[in-house]
């Protein structure tokens, strides 16, 4: 066999695995790096004016964040209430991060594995201030893998691997991207709004005035370092896990649409430095055993709670602040 013959040869069996190689390069392995986004949103932060937010079924209605005087609102139909401070910039921040780490479908018929179709997913658009979308995602569902045996090894550790779904609305694509991005986006209206009914700063009170029913009204004042009712002191113990536990109290359910016809069953007002005046009252609910709940720190927003889950802790009676003290009243 002569040598140009085998050079030839040799020639035509390299052109073979270069094609071969092509094919496997770009058709049976579509999820190189090549083919991925190194940032599945990009548009400048202070461009957002609004998000509006389709939760997957189930989920409620669509709803929209948007941004008035600086700070940002949430709105649902006619409702209108504060946003969660902070929230929505960590959430702007979030999509900006996102990192696809690999392809998981090239085509549409892999959206449904996904939670990605229009009734599973999640969608979140991303808005302007003349209404131009700069981003618009769907969200689909979690994947988690162990990644060792440990026996401590769960949710939340160090061996969990945590991988979320998600791809642009108009495109076919979808990604898997690390991290529990669906906690972040799967949610509702409720879950947006700022639910703050007390918000104080336990060192600046000084006052506490408790206006109850019949001849039970009493005030707790703070006298030096010492705290007084009726002028008698309170017990210093009971006094400061109160007012620790009242420097951040959050209303739960909350009472759309109800209207306070009648005067509060209950009223606290809360006083303190730098002007701090604060009436947090109790109505009688809408049913039986229902009480409404209402902070003038939060306006907006009326919550529904039943006695012994959030009034109780509230609108103590002075015998409380004293229970503890031997040879006081009760």
């Amino acid at each position: 066999m002569s040598k140009r013959f085998d050079n030839k040869r040799l020639l035509l069996i390299l052109v073979i695995l270069a094609v071969i190689l092509l094919i496997t390069f770009f058709v049976k392995r579509p999820v190189q790096n090549g083919t991925l986004k190194s940032r599945l949103a990009d548009f400048d932060t202070s461009s957002v004016a609004s998000i509006i937010i389709h939760p997957r079924t189930g989920k409620g209605d669509r709803f929209e964040l948007f941004k008035k005087d600086g700070s940002w609102f949430v709105k649902q139909d006619d409702i209108v209430s504060r946003s969660v401070k902070g929230e929505v910039d960590n959430m702007i921040n979030e999509v900006l991060a996102i990192s696809p780490g690999s392809l998981a479908s090239v085509n549409k018929s892999g959206w449904k594995a996904y939670n990605l179709t229009d009734s599973l997913a999640t969608r979140v658009e991303f808005l302007d201030r003349k209404g131009k979308i700069l981003s618009d995602i769907m969200f689909g569902r979690m994947s988690y893998k162990q990644t060792g045996n440990s026996q401590y090894s769960g949710y939340g550790g160090n061996n969990l691997h945590v991988t979320s779904y998600v791809r642009l609305h108009n495109d076919r694509k979808v990604y898997a991207v690390d991290g529990f991005l669906s906690f972040t986006f799967n949610t509702g209206f409720d879950d947006w709004r700022d639910k703050t009914l007390i918000k104080v700063d336990a060192k600046d009170l000084t006052k506490l005035s408790f206006n109850y029913p019949a001849d039970s009204s009493f005030t707790l004042i703070k006298d030096g370092n010492s705290w007084k009712t009726g002028g008698i002191n309170a017990d210093s113990a009971k006094v400061a896990g109160y007012l620790n536990a009242l420097a951040v109290v959050n209303g739960g359910q909350i009472a759309d649409n109800y209207t306070n016809e009648s005067s509060p069953l209950y009223r606290m007002t809360i006083e303190g430095d730098n002007n701090l005046k604060v009436n947090v009252d109790c109505y009688a609910g809408r049913k039986p055993g229902e009480f409404i709940i209402h902070s003038g720190q939060n306006q907006d927003l009326y919550f529904s709670s039943e006695w012994k889950n959030l009034p109780e802790r509230l609108f103590r009676p002075s015998s409380y602040f004293l229970s503890n003290r031997s040879g006081t009243k009760k």
